[in-house]
């Protein structure tokens, strides 16, 4: 909530960019306005239009994402099942 967080305090929009590679040393950017009034937002809004953006880019191309995270090393608990 750290973007979201001083958005609001400053009133500052927030854009997300999107990197995409054309071939072997090409890219491309595009802008992504999330919003440009952030006062004017639910709590928690911001985060999730930003983490709905990055999972669409990693759908599209997860082979440019490093999974070597921490969070991805985590084993789920023998008591959790999955729907």
């Amino acid at each position: 909530f750290g973007a979201e967080k001083y958005a609001k305090e400053y009133n500052l929009p927030i854009v997300y960019f999107v990197l995409e590679k054309e071939k072997r040393g090409y890219y491309s950017g595009t802008m992504k306005l999330i919003t440009a009034t952030p006062k004017e937002t639910k709590y928690g809004e911001i985060t999730n239009a930003i983490n709905k953006a990055l999972e669409k880019d990693i759908i599209k191309a997860p082979e440019y994402w490093l999974w070597s995270h921490k969070r991805w090393k985590h084993k789920r608990p023998n008591d959790v099942k999955l729907n």
